[in-house]
């Protein structure tokens, strides 16, 4: 975690001196969002939602009741929330971590997940480090400095890359116990895996919220009643979008791409 000693300056004005008190005199560097350019980044799950029963923000009212409406749970329903819950079994060679497990009664559990960007290592010397970032908020929102700094950069790729592995998995196993896998996700990512991936997004796009065997809601952190829903198969047999195609390039490049980059001069011989 990155994190700020309490006491240092330029921010120590700012906090009270028992901030930090219980975790060794440092307080955590507080970011739950980015922009870059015209565009905000949640960088923090709990940023898009969080499925406390009384906390609840407004921004995340709209987004919660369609999740819990969605997973097939209606008013006055007593729905138990478990966060954060690993799923391990040995004989099968199964380990994952579910953000949410949602159950009524003795009804086939839900699982929701929640994925958002992650930030780039930054730099120091240009302040696009997360502590600097976090230093630089905190004087600019109280009037110390004239421009609002520069924030870390986002890696969709990454995320990408960490979600592609468990988006299939996990809903294969929720639907396979009779449940359904929500998966919450802002719609930054999902415009970068619909450039950087085979998967034809639009063409799942559910308009009358019908569920699939893989389920995406797209949120906007700009506007919190812009939803939707893309649902549809894991495979397709026909040729129709499928959520496979995630695995797939957008498109190939010519290999003249690859090749025009190889320089002979820098190469280093083996013997075979």
């Amino acid at each position: 975690m990155v994190r700020w000693p309490a006491n240092a300056q330029p921010l120590a004005p700012f906090f009270h001196p028992d901030v930090g008190a219980s975790s060794g005199g440092f307080i955590p560097c507080g970011v739950c969002s980015v922009q870059i350019g015209p565009r905000s980044w949640a960088v923090c799950p709990r940023r898009l939602l969080a499925l406390k029963a009384a906390n609840a923000s407004v921004e995340q009212q709209t987004l919660r009741q369609q999740v819990l409406h969605f997973a097939g749970y209606g008013h006055g329903d007593v729905v138990n929330v478990w966060p954060e819950v690993t799923l391990s079994d040995t004989s099968t060679d199964t380990n994952y971590r579910m953000d949410y497990v949602l159950r009524r009664g003795v009804e086939p559990p839900v699982i929701v997940e929640i994925m958002t960007a992650s930030t780039s290592g930054g730099n120091k010397r240009i302040r696009t480090d997360m502590q600097s970032a976090f230093c630089d908020a905190v004087l600019y929102i109280h009037g110390l400095r004239p421009d609002k700094g520069n924030a870390p950069g986002v890696n969709a790729r990454q995320v990408w890359a960490r979600m592609a592995s468990q988006l299939i998995v996990k809903s294969e196993i929720a639907n396979a116990w009779g449940g359904c896998a929500i998966w919450v996700v802002q719609d930054a990512l999902v415009d970068y895996m619909n450039r950087k991936t085979g998967l034809r997004i639009e063409e799942l796009r559910s308009l009358e919220w019908k569920r699939g065997e893989v389920n995406i809601i797209s949120a906007n952190l700009d506007d919190p009643t812009d939803l939707r829903l893309y649902a549809g198969p894991v495979h397709s047999t026909d040729g129709s979008a499928c959520w496979t195609d995630l695995l797939s390039a957008s498109a190939i490049p010519n290999v003249a791409t690859l090749t025009r980059g190889l320089n002979p001069q820098s190469a280093f011989p083996i013997i075979v």
